[in-house]
């Protein structure tokens, strides 16, 4: 990949991504993505060992029910050669992040504007040879983001599934990392090794825990437990439960309807869970509490009403 020329000006902070082909030119290093800021914004990365446990739809659903709280929510859909999160929202692009890495487009100008202001980043469906991006690109992109970053409160990136390159590079740079599992046990070792090698990559803070698909809240707490004991003792590790979205026939009938479940069927188990996530994520300001009014408090309105009258 070569970067353009500098002009010998720093760059604004402004400047959109635009990768270009071929390997870096030293001569113009100062355009180089490296010399980018990273998101400021707190960046939540959704990971897990196994593909099928609902990942998606959590950033999808996690996304507008921030957006029904007041947050801002930039989503990026890094799962870069199977993507979904279009959709799930019910949103077309015409771009996607092939186009980006191409050097065809900006990420400006393939963002999609999404449900309660829900602004995402679309990545590509069935492009196998974006499926792992080499350390250039994949620093661009995540450098980028920082130019996008000024409307947003938070960033939630959706991971492919798996233990690769690509999604550990973006969940040692994220603020958080919520892994999800399921009860079943080859989604609980597959989490489990994906929290092993994440730890052994040195990750900043140790990641969340949510299981999904969970036929009770036994179960659930039951497989939370199970995770985290082994990862004391193995790992010395203390992974908060981060709670879990039971097994809801309404997530596939919101899926069909191209529509978060959290619109389509509000009052449906799933999507509370998606909303009470979204308040651990995003708590808003208890409104103050109404005084109650005392006789004296009556008589002096009485008074005041019959001066004005």
């Amino acid at each position: 990949m070569s970067a353009r020329r500098s002009t010998g000006a720093p760059r604004p902070a402004a400047i959109p991504l635009k990768i270009m082909r071929g390997r870096p030119d030293p001569a113009g290093f100062t355009d180089h993505p490296a010399r980018w800021a990273r998101p400021h914004v707190r960046t939540l990365v959704v990971a897990s060992g196994k593909g099928g446990v609902g990942k998606s739809n959590l950033c999808a659903n996690l996304a507008v029910a921030l957006g029904q709280r007041g947050a801002r929510v930039l989503l990026l859909d890094a799962d870069l050669s199977q993507a979904n999160l279009d959709l799930l929202l019910g949103v077309h692009p015409r771009y996607d992040l092939q186009h980006v890495l191409n050097g065809e487009r900006t990420l400006e100008e393939i963002v999609v504007p999404g449900p309660l202001g829900v602004r995402l980043i679309p990545a590509a469906a069935d492009v196998p040879e974006l499926a792992e991006l080499d350390d250039y690109r994949r620093e661009s992109l995540l450098r980028g983001l920082g130019t996008l970053e000024g409307g947003a409160d938070l960033v939630i990136m959706d991971t492919a599934s798996g233990v690769t390159r690509d999604v550990l590079a973006l969940c040692l740079a994220a603020d958080d990392v919520l892994v999800m599992t399921t009860p079943e046990m080859p989604a609980f070792a597959d989490a489990y090794g994906l929290i092993k090698v994440l730890c052994a990559q040195g990750i900043r803070r140790a990641p969340h825990l949510l299981v999904s698909q969970a036929t009770s809240a036994e179960e659930a707490a039951e497989t939370a437990d199970r995770i985290r004991l082994v990862a004391r003792r193995f790992l010395h590790l203390e992974l908060e439960s981060w709670g879990t979205v039971p097994e809801d026939p309404a997530i596939p009938r919101a899926v069909r309807r191209q529509e978060p479940v959290v619109s389509a069927f509000p009052q449906s188990p799933a999507a509370a869970a998606y909303r009470a996530l979204a308040e651990r994520l995003w708590p808003t300001q208890p409104p103050e509490p109404e005084t109650e009014e005392t006789p004296a408090d009556r008589s002096l309105t009485g008074h005041r009403q019959r001066l004005g009258a």
